[in-house]
């Protein structure tokens, strides 16, 4: 959507408050007619807010919610990420005022995304929020939308956990589905929802109503492990069933995979390996499955919260499907 002249990429509703516009990545009726989590669910993964300076500087203001991990905007100029004082910047709880100017090389960096054909404009500012819950406040500057060629042609959507989200990955570039974006050099809608990702057929309804996207992936599984989140296995089987169904009926690509290796207690593992067969059931007859274990099988690529990979474990995620997504995609007509 675009606002105050900005794109807010990956952004469907800006919910206004005391702290300024939150950032909502799923309109509040759809929000509504999913569940609880999703409802709740206030992150800014995936969000950017993107645009042209008119007169090569603007001053940025935004604030986040006080959370344990950093919230961290990172400054993409194009393809190219942000060098010395405009690669990042951290955004406290009070308004945070973010000075941008367009480097000094810039007509290397045209120079450059022309010979190798970058997806990017490198004139277009990617202000790439983190995942912790942000609000725009406002821009000074003259600013403009994105214009028709800057951004890529097609477009990659991700659903799925917090893994999917970019937790743990310590900054959202880092997120999987960023880095397959910038390995198959298209753009990319993050939905991954943190301890939310359950399935649902209103989710799999909203994911394939969505016009947005050339192909999709869905991580599935991992959110019903838990205590607070576990579904019985019948139920879960009903859920994939529909999920993968309703999909499969949209005729673009849509790769699947179930949990990842994680570091949980034998009970846990054992419900997992049941809910990894569960999903091999069914996605693999209807979308582009692979298991979760070819794509992360080390568990010393876990963080020590027994569930979450590394960083290196989620680069390993990105390495390994974006190379099964390029090589399925090149065998189309993507």
């Amino acid at each position: 959507m675009i606002f105050d002249q900005i794109l807010f990429h990956n952004v469907e509703e800006l919910e206004e408050t005391e702290k300024g516009y939150l950032l909502r990545r799923v309109c509040k009726k759809v929000r509504d007619g999913i569940s609880d989590g999703v409802q709740n669910n206030r992150f800014a993964t995936g969000v950017e807010l993107r645009f042209r300076m008119t007169d090569g500087a603007v001053d940025l203001t935004l604030s986040s919610e006080l959370v344990a991990e950093s919230a961290t905007v990172h400054i993409f100029f194009g393809s190219f990420q942000g060098g010395g004082e405009y690669s990042s910047k951290n955004v406290g709880p009070g308004n945070t005022t973010i000075h941008i100017e367009y480097p000094t090389g810039m007509e290397k960096l045209r120079q450059l995304a022309e010979e190798y054909h970058l997806p990017y404009d490198p004139e277009v500012v990617r202000v790439v929020m983190p995942y912790t819950p942000c609000y725009y406040v406002g821009v000074k500057g003259k600013v403009e939308p994105p214009r028709s060629g800057d951004l890529p042609e097609k477009t990659y959507l991700a659903y799925g956990s917090s893994i999917t989200h970019g937790s743990l990955g310590l900054i959202q570039p880092d997120s999987y589905a960023f880095r397959i974006a910038q390995q198959l050099g298209t753009d990319y809608l993050n939905l991954g929802f943190a301890g939310c990702a359950l399935m649902e057929e209103e989710m799999a309804e909203y994911l394939i109503s969505r016009k947005d996207w050339d192909f999709a992936s869905v991580e599935m599984g991992i959110n019903a492990v838990g205590e607070k989140r576990r579904l019985e296995l019948a139920e879960f089987e009903r859920r994939i069933d529909r999920f993968t169904q309703i999909l499969a009926a949209d005729p673009r690509p849509v790769f699947a995979t179930s949990i990842f290796v994680f570091n949980g207690e034998d009970a846990e593992q054992e419900l997992a390996e049941k809910m990894r067969r569960i999903v091999r059931r069914y996605a693999a007859e209807r979308l582009i499955f692979t298991d979760g274990l070819q794509l992360l099988g080390d568990p010393t690529l876990i963080s020590a919260d027994c569930t979450h990979p590394s960083v290196r474990g989620i680069e390993q995620i990105a390495v390994r499907w974006g190379h099964i997504m390029q090589e399925t995609l090149q065998m189309t007509d993507f």
